[in-house]
């Protein structure tokens, strides 16, 4: 963390989980599709073990029958575990989702000559470098909404 003075940083919670579905989205897909296979193989290596070793002479359809019901709570409790993981790995996005999100509208409103505001980040956000760095540029090129507002009062 920066050693920011603590007015440019505040800790209000955020109201949406989703602010960028295409990044977010996306590596909860990954994260998933991660899960699931980790989550198969696991599986089928668990079925190879106790077909090799603990059940060698039973037919490999039994094996897969005796296998899941042993082994249904754990199946349960994994796919139970899934909704936790993709929320928590929302909210986990959510840090610099959102910084970058707002760094993008303002940096929009720069191009069209809209006054430009401060960014303020969240104190557990990712890149409060980011938002320090923009502030001094917009305040060195004039663009910040206050400063606007002091040019068209002098005018």
């Amino acid at each position: 963390m920066s050693a920011e003075p603590k007015d440019k940083l505040f800790r209000k919670k955020r109201s949406r989980t989703v602010i960028d579905r295409e990044v977010q989205y996306g590596v909860v897909w990954k994260i998933a599709v991660h899960w699931m296979a980790l989550f198969a193989c696991n599986s089928i290596a668990l079925v190879i073990w106790i077909g090799l070793f603990e059940q060698p002479d039973v037919s490999w359809k039994q094996t897969v029958v005796d296998s899941f019901r042993r082994f249904l709570p754990f199946f349960v409790i994994t796919a139970a575990l899934i909704p936790a993981f993709v929320l928590d790995t929302l909210k986990l996005t959510n840090r610099f989702a959102g910084p970058i999100s707002r760094l993008r509208v303002e940096l929009a409103n720069a191009a069209e000559g809209r006054p430009v505001r401060h960014l303020k980040f969240r104190n557990n956000d990712y890149w409060l470098e980011i938002a320090n760095g923009f502030n001094t540029l917009i305040d060195r090129a004039g663009l910040t909404a206050e400063q606007n507002e002091a040019s068209n009062v002098t005018k």
